[in-house]
């Protein structure tokens, strides 16, 4: 039997699904730019009150060649981390958690080194970089070590391409990129995967997972 082309587990394609489709509830309001003002990341105006900036700000994008990229690497690496959890009611669970977790590190990280920082940042990209820098270790049940060639490939590859992108337009009307922001996200994802799975997956360890 012949293996279907496209075989994205569930919550990998709900994320894309989110991201895209509340981008186009997003665009409705059309150039109106209070709900980035409301729900935006502001390092300068971060406190207690305002914590849940952190969350809300993954759901908001700058344009739709903003929502598309981030869309188009969840499904290139979502895929892979939503297998290593499982695509029952808790793995799902533990992936959409893992999922904020990863953006809350990066924008808290993002907040720690520009505390002073008057900009309003939005977007699923420290997110999304948590769920790459876990999959690039995931092996068919076990973890790379961080010295693995394809590990240290990628860390030096997403740095560099994030670097550039300071000086490099990618996404054209989105405005400046937070390119440390993904930085962040996707060593918090490099470094924790281990021990997110060894709390709440330890089957992972013990399975044959097709990738």
């Amino acid at each position: 039997m012949k293996e279907p082309i496209f075989t994205a587990p569930w919550p990998a394609m709900t994320l894309i699904g989110l991201i895209l489709g509340l981008y186009a509830l997003q665009s409705t309001f059309g150039t109106d730019e209070h709900l980035v003002y409301l729900f935006g990341l502001n390092p300068a105006q971060l406190s207690v009150p305002t914590s849940y900036n952190l969350v809300t700000s993954l759901f908001l994008h700058g344009n739709w060649g903003h929502a598309l990229l981030n869309g188009f690497f969840a499904l290139a690496f979502a895929s892979g981390v939503a297998r290593a959890f499982g695509t029952g009611p808790s793995g799902a669970a533990s992936f959409f958690i893992y999922y904020i977790v990863c953006g809350i590190a990066a924008g808290l990280m993002y907040c720690a080194v520009y505390p002073d920082r008057y900009v309003y940042l939005i977007g699923a990209s420290g997110a999304v970089s948590g769920l790459m820098g876990a999959a690039i270790r995931l092996g068919r049940g076990y973890l790379l070590p961080l010295t693995h060639p394809r590990v240290v490939g990628m860390t030096l590859a997403w740095g560099l391409i994030n670097i550039l992108s300071a000086f490099v337009v990618i996404t054209p009307g989105s405005g400046p990129i937070a390119w440390e922001a993904h930085i962040f996200g996707y060593v918090f994802g490099l470094l924790t995967i281990g021990i997110w799975l060894k709390l709440f997956h330890k089957s992972f360890f013990h399975a044959d997972l097709t990738f």
